[in-house]
């Protein structure tokens, strides 16, 4: 397995470990109404915000284990221009994602829903945007095209 493939792998489960539990977390928020009210954005912002840095330590968590785990030890570190192109098309995908995300916050607002829904549609559309783009780049790496 490259370097970049185990990248890719890390991503995706570091992915679905943290948003599965914002999400589960925001809808206990939602059922408790904490997110209704003046300060429903300031308490979904506080849900969200420890996410940055817990994806952050998590991953150099994740890499140190692989990394002690692992009896080759020596990844190819070099980056051709086949990883390039997978890396590329992975940054697409996500950024169509977010993108359309970005769009479909703005038409929840105008619409007059709040903006705990709009931010929330917002981070959802974020997450799934990295998830695809790291599900795409590994895909591209393990049919080689």
């Amino acid at each position: 397995m490259s370097k970049e493939e185990r990248a890719s792998i890390i991503a995706i489960i570091i992915n679905l470990l943290l948003n599965t539990y914002i999400i589960v977390r925001l809808v206990q928020l939602f059922k408790a109404g904490a997110l209704a009210g003046e300060d429903g954005t300031m308490v979904w912002a506080r849900a969200v915000v420890w996410a940055i840095p817990a994806a952050i330590v998590l991953t150099i968590a994740f890499n140190i284990l692989l990394m002690l785990t692992d009896k080759q030890r020596s990844l190819n570190k070099v980056v051709d221009e086949r990883d390039r192109i997978f890396q590329l098309r992975g940054m697409s995908v996500t950024l169509v994602v977010a993108a359309l995300g970005y769009i479909g916050m703005l038409i929840t607002l105008s619409t007059g829903w709040s903006a705990v829904a709009g931010l929330t549609m917002l981070y959802i559309c974020f997450a799934a945007g990295d998830l695809l783009g790291n599900i795409v780049r590994l895909a591209s790496y393990r049919i080689g095209c």
